[in-house]
């Protein structure tokens, strides 16, 4: 007859225990298994000068995009979240490196079209890659599932403060958004309208930015869409002397066009009433802009 060291309900408790474990470990709730996706590519970006220090890396939730923000926010901090076509509607997330991680520091979520790693058989600087709309209404869907999510990376983001932004065809993408009702503001780099009655349609906060050299495209259409835009539209227009379609994305940081996109986002979401009064008064004008605006007091402040 065989002799157990032990006895067989001790064994059987301890496979029970070894069960419960195991099920635990399977059932991980959902913000830890968010926690625990694909990061590999993330990078805490050096310079910016907001007061909070930025990142940006892809999460494997969310193909094909690039996300920027406050590497650790405070947990009082809400963090508005804005998206971001490129120029070309190249499928490089890192095309705006600088100029996002910039605005990402001053206490924004950046969402990108774009990725970082390489894809077999997909090159990042095809033309048009990313231009479909998907892309943005994708990243909509991915971050109002995720945000305010306690214990999250993604705790302090506030998806009801979004907002829809980019260069050039991402410009376009922008306009595009004019219809989305979660969209609530606008920021278009190099481009304005394909049509000028598009403006008609645009009911949120817009502002363009443009180079005073951009004048094959950029600044025939906003010269023909800032009449057509309703008189109860909040709209800022925003002229760089002496720049091209490039405007300062490749200066250090992005450049005065990544403080006055931060600024533009913290107005326009957050009623921030110093962001606000870059606008309003004389801050833009005193970073060098040649500026044009209406209702700009329509869009709320935050209460004192």
């Amino acid at each position: 007859m065989l002799v157990f060291p032990f006895k067989f309900t001790t064994v059987y408790a301890v496979l029970v225990q070894l069960v419960v474990i195991a099920t635990a470990v399977a059932h991980r709730s959902q913000d830890e298994r968010l926690r625990s996706e694909s990061l590999d590519n993330e990078q805490v970006a050096s310079g910016g000068n907001g007061g909070y220090a930025a990142t940006y890396f892809e999460d494997a939730s969310l193909p094909e995009h690039t996300v920027y923000m406050p590497t650790d926010p405070p947990a009082n901090l809400r963090l508005p979240v804005m998206l971001w076509g490129n120029g070309q509607c190249w499928g490089d997330g890192l095309a705006y490196k600088d100029f996002l991680v910039e605005a990402a520091s001053h206490g924004i979520m950046i969402i990108a079209n774009g990725w970082i790693k390489e894809i077999p058989g997909r090159s990042k600087m095809v033309r048009d890659t990313t231009k479909n709309m998907t892309y943005f209404t994708d990243a909509i869907d991915w971050i109002r599932d995720r945000a305010g999510r306690e214990g999250s990376r993604y705790a302090t983001v506030d998806a009801d403060l979004l907002g829809a932004s980019g260069h050039s065809c991402g410009g376009l993408q922008t306009i595009e958004m004019r219809s989305d009702k979660r969209a609530k503001t606008l920021a278009s780099f190099g481009y304005a309208t394909r049509e000028s009655v598009w403006a008609r349609d645009i009911v949120v906060p817009v502002g363009f930015f443009v180079g005073s050299l951009d004048t094959s495209i950029a600044m025939p259409q906003i010269e023909g869409a800032w009449p057509e835009l309703p008189e109860t539209t909040s709209a800022w227009w925003g002229v760089y002397p002496g720049l091209d379609h490039g405007g300062t994305f490749n200066k250090p940081n992005g450049g005065v066009w990544a403080v006055s996109f931060a600024k533009w986002i913290l107005f326009t979401l957050k009623g921030d009433r110093e962001a606000a009064e870059y606008f309003k008064g004389k801050g833009a004008a005193a970073d060098g802009w040649e500026v044009k605006s209406k209702a700009l007091d329509a869009v709320p402040l935050l209460t004192l």
